[in-house]
């Protein structure tokens, strides 16, 4: 018997503390619990050569250790209970722990009569006297628990139906696959290629709508399904499956969001088909877009199109953050160089208050900008998930979006309050040199060709032809 096991059998522990219901990923994976201190070592006489065993390192019988491919190293033990845990289990304490949870789990199942079936693997993280734990089946790709638990106590989003929650179970399946991918012998060779599928057929709901539901682009989805298919015929190698599983848990996850399977699934982006809560105050709505000259309208229906029952899709946010940066230093450079044509105010006879207020509109129109800018910058080539917890946090219950499309037209709107200023001016130097009615008439041909162009360049169409049923209903949004 060897040492370890002696150490383990003297320090055999009683199962006082709690069993806690998390999920895969909830177990704090990358978080760091220790920081750890380089220094100078001896390096033997052929250390580390063939010619010369290293020491061997002891675990209980059945358990074995793993290296993910990220680097964490964690242990799994065969047998009728598959376990696997991050936990040192050259700790002997440490395995005392963990033997004593497992023993206590398979108990709790015979009390429940559960069956542990050999496709069925048990994580355990000990913590004190307590113990965080979940169980997967391979067979049926899910997650259980041994208690009768709320959703939200869990950690999980609110469903609909059973087969929608079972989409949530499968994407945390597929969590643990991925930080527990070395050990298994690889997956089924039908889960890549269905996979490719979904891809697939990604790809050309990219290439034939502006509104597809898949989560990625039409280039990114190319490149994973290169991955895919050059990965296709190594399926047994846990570099892979940590690929293939991630990449499941991100479907199964966007699966979830559109509903896929249930009663009203999600078939376009710009689809609400949640209960909104909340009714919101529009008559500001209005009044803020007349002062905007209906700038932050466009705003606010970008924002609200984004945000579709609090969903994002990351390549949209690009896209949008892109074009507001974009609009930002177009204003910036627009507000200095009317600054700059002030100086010609110098020379000439106009009203001091109005330009010291073009100035001064100008001037606010190039920090806002900056803010802005400021402001946004790590944004703009964010993820789905630092946006949706971006666009979380501006959101007002009452107003939704109509503060943040207000502030984000701000440099532009600055820019033309400071332009329409500046430009009175010379009506004032003209009412000084020719007579009101000839003053009249060019205020009058200038804003007939202004109405024109408004006509000429209305968002007003002419209605679109009624296109087949399987094409979607493409609506094009852009920011002015």
């Amino acid at each position: 018997m060897s040492q370890m096991e002696n150490v383990f059998i003297s320090k055999v522990e009683i199962v006082t503390g709690s069993m806690h219901a998390i999920l895969p990923q909830s177990t704090g994976r990358y978080d760091v619990h220790k920081r750890v201190q380089r220094s100078n070592a001896i390096v033997e006489p052929a250390m580390f050569a063939s010619a010369r065993d290293a020491s061997p390192t002891y675990l209980l019988p059945g358990w074995s250790d793993a290296v993910h491919p990220e680097g964490k190293v964690y242990f799994h033990r065969s047998g009728d209970l598959r376990v696997v845990t991050e936990c040192d289990m050259h700790d002997p304490e440490v395995a005392a722990k963990v033997a004593a949870w497992t023993s206590h789990v398979l108990q709790c199942a015979v009390d429940q009569e559960i069956t542990f079936t050999s496709t069925m693997e048990l994580f355990l993280q000990p913590d004190e006297d307590d113990c965080n734990y979940y169980i997967v089946d391979h067979a049926t790709q899910t997650v259980f628990w041994l208690t009768r638990d709320e959703t939200d106590d869990l950690g999980l989003l609110p469903v609909v139906s059973p087969s929608h929650l079972q989409l949530q179970l499968q994407a945390q399946y597929w969590a643990h696959v991925e930080n527990f991918c070395m050990h298994i012998g690889g997956l089924p060779q039908k889960c890549i290629d269905e996979l490719i599928l979904i891809f697939s057929h990604g790809l050309a709901d990219n290439l034939t709508s502006t509104l597809s539901t898949f989560p990625y682009d039409a280039a990114a989805t190319e490149k994973f399904l290169n991955l895919l298919r050059s990965s296709r015929d190594q399926i047994h190698e846990g570099y892979v499956v940590a690929i293939v599983a991630r990449l499941w848990g991100l479907i199964m996850y966007n699966r979830y969001e559109t509903h896929y399977g249930q009663d009203q699934a999600r078939l376009s982006r710009d689809s609400s088909i949640l209960v909104d809560e909340v009714d919101e105050i529009k008559w500001t709505k209005t009044a803020v877009s007349i002062l905007t000259f209906r700038m932050s309208e466009t705003y606010n229906n970008r924002l609200n199109s984004l945000f579709v029952d609090q969903f994002v899709f990351g390549n949209d946010w690009t896209s949008f953050m892109t074009h507001c940066m974009t609009s930002w230093q177009h204003s910036t450079v627009a507000s200095a160089a009317l600054l700059l044509f002030h100086a010609f105010c110098f020379f000439l006879p106009i009203s001091p208050a109005l330009a010291y207020s073009s100035a001064t509109l100008s001037t606010l129109s190039i920090l806002t900008s900056a803010v802005l800018i400021n402001r946004h910058d790590e944004l703009s080539a964010a993820s789905a998930v630092p946006a949706h917890e971006f666009l979380s946090s501006i959101i007002s219950p009452i107003f939704k979006f109509q503060g943040a499309a207000f502030i984000y037209s701000l440099p532009k709107v600055l820019f033309v309050y400071g332009l329409l200023a500046f430009v009175s001016q010379w009506i004032i130097i003209l009412c000084q040199f020719l007579p009101l009615s000839q003053v009249a008439f060019f205020i009058s041909v200038i804003a007939t060709v202004f109405f024109a162009l408004h006509v000429a360049t209305s968002r007003t169409r002419l209605r679109a032809p009624i296109l087949p049923s399987w094409r979607h209903n493409a609506k094009e949004t852009s920011i002015a």
